[in-house]
């Protein structure tokens, strides 16, 4: 009888400490969370004290449960802490996922420059091999040319035997005609020749030797961004970069042009769109007009630059997506839907599009935005889609569905976007946007022009299509802005 009731005592001081460990965890677990979640400054005090409440609820509950004379209501306790403490455990490493990927995308590194030796397809010759022979450079890329110049003549001795060209057509041409060896250039600028005819399929034609990344050297002045508030308008230039690396810090040519004017007060979003190929001078180029998409080739703030110059407005921040990161972030989010206006085939790959509904994985989109040859409106429906991928995205992200796929999703933006937003006015949208609910009126606007061939200053010895703005779209788009900024709800014309 006493070992009887010796192994109950036992068995009841046993159950004591586990039942006292539990509840520590659970606590420890449930105050980490509360000060995880308010470490995001994404929650304003009213959700803040709510979530407190909640979890001080939830502490006094199971510990009463725990405490209960009963077994089974005991045992319900236990259940209800290893629960309650698997959601804060779970909810803590949510949050630090989130607060890693808010950092790195806000985080400001220096742009680079993807610099390639090339040389004849078929020529076997190892850069070693190559450093004593005449090199074909870019006279219009000069800074990155000698930075990269520089590095491999450090790497590899010697000095280099260089003669400069005007364009890259011209800079193929002699290497092609054998008047050189081998060409250094920018991967961006050799991509400008795929609009010129028999010119489209170049790169078949050459042998990567060796890519250097320099650090982009530019004249253009880093963007400072504002001291900017809910209370008033923000604007933010949307890049589509061109670059087909991971390298989201690539600069490259830019073909997909946003402007987005935010005005937290009306809750109205304004997003114009500029053509690819809008024909406007560079903020380079001494007011020689080129094709609006070869400004990325020189850095984000010459494609904001220039179009600060079309607009006559001040841009104030930047978000750029690369095109490779912009299949990997659908993919991440299971596909989207989008209302395709016509059905048509891309003139560049084997995908097909149904007028209507068209689910869409990262590859099939990328095509979908990227088509402009066998659509109405060429260039123009080409915008029409980049910006119903953008609200397909946003409808996405915003859908109850992120949660089963978050983890993937923000792990992928981390490498796929960049952003000079700062985190803290980022923190305050959310904040407005949980406080406030609710959806965005988002308004669509693109400018528009008529075909031409030009030469441009990116390839000026060859006649490109351009898009010739015309000037009375510009005009509409500066106005809507204008109104967006005076607190005015507006409605796209194109409506």
């Amino acid at each position: 009888m006493r070992k009887t009731k010796e192994t109950h005592s036992h068995r009841g001081g046993v159950e004591t400490v586990v039942n006292l460990l539990a509840l520590v965890l659970f606590v420890i677990l449930a105050v980490a969370f509360v000060a995880a979640a308010i470490s995001t400054h994404f929650l304003t005090p009213v959700l803040i004290a709510a979530l407190a409440a909640v979890v001080v609820v939830l502490l006094v509950m199971v510990w009463a449960l725990r405490r209960s004379s009963r077994a089974g209501v005991r045992a319900m306790g236990s259940v209800l802490a290893t629960v309650f403490c698997l959601v804060f455990a779970f909810g803590i490493g949510y949050i630090r996922v989130g607060l890693d990927t808010l950092n790195k995308i806000t985080s400001t590194e220096a742009q680079t420059v993807a610099m390639t030796v090339y040389v004849q397809e078929g020529d076997n010759r190892t850069l070693k091999e190559l450093m004593d022979t005449p090199w074909g450079i870019l006279s219009t890329d000069r800074d990155n040319t000698q930075a990269a110049v520089a590095q491999l003549e450090q790497e590899h001795g010697g000095t280099l035997t260089h003669q400069a060209y005007q364009s890259p057509l011209e800079l193929v041409d002699a290497l092609e005609a054998s008047q050189v060896d081998a060409i250094l250039v920018g991967q961006g600028q050799l991509s400008t020749l795929e609009d010129v005819k028999g010119y489209e399929t170049v790169l078949t034609r050459l042998r990567s030797v060796e890519t250097i990344q320099v650090a982009l050297q530019t004249s253009a002045q880093p963007t400072t961004p504002p001291a900017t508030g809910l209370d008033q308008v923000i604007t933010v230039y949307i890049s589509g970069n061109d670059s087909r690396s991971n390298d989201i810090n690539a600069t490259e040519r830019s073909d997909v042009n946003i402007i987005a004017t935010i005005n937290p007060k009306t809750r109205q979003i304004l997003l114009l769109n500029t053509p690819r190929d809008y024909f406007v001078p560079l903020s380079v180029s001494g007011g020689v007009k080129d094709k609006l998409t070869h400004a990325g080739n020189f850095g984000i703030e010459v494609s904001m630059d220039t179009l600060e110059m079309l607009y006559d407005t001040k841009l104030d921040y930047y978000f750029k997506v690369n095109f490779a990161g912009f299949q990997q972030i659908i993919d991440a989010l299971g596909g989207i839907e989008v209302d395709s206006q016509y059905a048509f085939d891309s003139f560049i790959s084997d995908y097909t599009y149904e007028k209507g509904i068209n689910h869409l994985d990262g590859e099939k989109a990328l095509f979908y935005v990227r088509e402009r040859y066998n659509l109405p409106g060429g260039d123009f429906q080409r915008g029409v889609h980049q910006m119903q991928v953008i609200q397909a995205v946003m409808d996405k992200v915003l859908s109850p569905s992120i949660l089963t796929r978050y983890v993937s999703f923000m792990q992928t933006l981390q490498d796929c976007f960049r952003t000079n937003i700062p985190s803290d006015l980022i923190a305050s949208l959310v904040r407005d946007q949980l406080d406030q609910g609710g959806k965005w009126d988002i308004v669509t606007y693109y400018v528009t022009g008529s075909g031409s061939k030009e030469y441009t200053y990116s390839v000026p010895n060859w006649r490109l299509d351009v898009i010739v703005p015309d000037q009375s779209t510009v005009e509409t788009a500066k106005k809507l802005m204008e109104q967006i900024r005076n607190n005015q709800v507006i409605t796209s014309p194109q409506a």
